[in-house]
């Protein structure tokens, strides 16, 4: 039946748009990465594809709404499909904040912080991780409902995780000898980093929610 296919071009779409978003977020972390180890060519460049790649997601997402809007899913989950797919182009749009900061603003990043900062990047890579293993879960033609809140909890746990080395490196940075106004800056670009796993357990909320209205 049409209704069926439009539904199954609906999930297509929807796997395929969490699929851009992670390889957005993973290009992020390589930009700081290459921005940490001094090369600020490389970190230009890979900052346009993190760009590149935050465009091909927000494509994504009108393309979604469109198939939404032409009758895919029942009504009554129809809006909680499309604010999921919304809160997770946040966390991309939030990837390439993180990038142009960095290239734009060139905060000082002294080396004894460098592989903490990295660390809140990979853990909070790690949450959003989760929450796209919860979204696929979910997405399932039957719903795999005991895997979403497996992956559920995972996400409200990395995200304590990534509260506690937020609050670690904030601490150091602020009883360091850089000036106060490179302190606040920093500050900010670490922030933007926790802000993915913050944006993810957001997420994971809207979607808890929305499982428990009907399965998808």
């Amino acid at each position: 039946m049409l209704i069926f296919k439009k539904e199954k071009h609906a999930r297509h779409l929807v796997l395929e748009h969490l699929r851009s978003v992670r390889e957005c977020l993973t290009e992020s972390r390589n930009v700081l990465e290459e921005y940490l180890a001094g090369d600020i060519e490389a970190t230009e460049q890979k900052a346009a594809e993190v760009s590149r790649l935050e465009a091909a997601a927000d494509d994504m997402v009108r393309e979604i709404r469109n198939v939404l809007l032409d009758g895919a899913f029942l009504p009554n989950i129809r809006s909680d499909v499309y604010r999921l797919v919304e809160a997770v182009d946040t966390i991309a749009g939030e990837a390439e904040h993180i990038a142009q900061f960095l290239v734009s603003q060139l905060p000082e990043v002294p080396a004894e912080f460098h592989n903490e900062l990295m660390e809140i990047f990979q853990q909070s890579l790690n949450c959003f991780f989760e929450l796209r293993m919860a979204m696929k879960a979910y997405f399932k033609p039957k719903g795999l409902f005991e895997d979403l809140r497996e992956h559920f909890t995972q996400v409200c746990q990395l995200e304590s995780a990534v509260d506690v080395l937020q609050s670690d490196l904030t601490k150091k940075v602020f009883t360091s000898s850089l000036d106060l106004s490179k302190k606040l800056h920093l500050q900010r670009l670490i922030r933007r980093i926790a802000n993915i796993a913050d944006f993810s357990e957001d997420t994971a909320d809207e979607l808890e929610f929305a499982a428990m209205k009907s399965v998808v």
